[in-house]
């Protein structure tokens, strides 16, 4: 990935008036993936949705991080039966 698919930690600290303990409260519950550069972390901009996800839970709803992980893990499972279903539909409706 190059550096325009990268946004820096510092700047969505500044931006959403974050503090650095909740950045590595993320990181070490491993919910976002960060990336290390020039002693510098960044996140790649895909992720960013996912951040402000997170954020949200955190802040607005109080949700506290192991709530978050739970949250992340069960949305996962859901989309992903979701896809299953998807394709079970799919190969139905070739026998129908």
């Amino acid at each position: 990935m190059n550096d325009k698919e990268l946004i820096s930690i510092q700047k969505i600290i500044h931006h959403h008036n974050l503090d650095e303990q909740f950045i590595e409260s993320i990181e070490s519950f491993q919910l976002i993936e960060f990336v290390v550069k020039d002693a510098d972390k960044y996140l790649y901009v895909e992720q960013l949705p996912r951040l402000e996800k997170i954020i949200r839970l955190y802040y607005d709803l109080e949700v506290n991080m192991q709530g978050i992980d739970v949250i992340n893990n069960m949305l996962s499972k859901m989309n992903s039966m979701h896809k299953t279903i998807q394709q079970l539909q799919n190969k139905l409706k070739l026998y129908e």
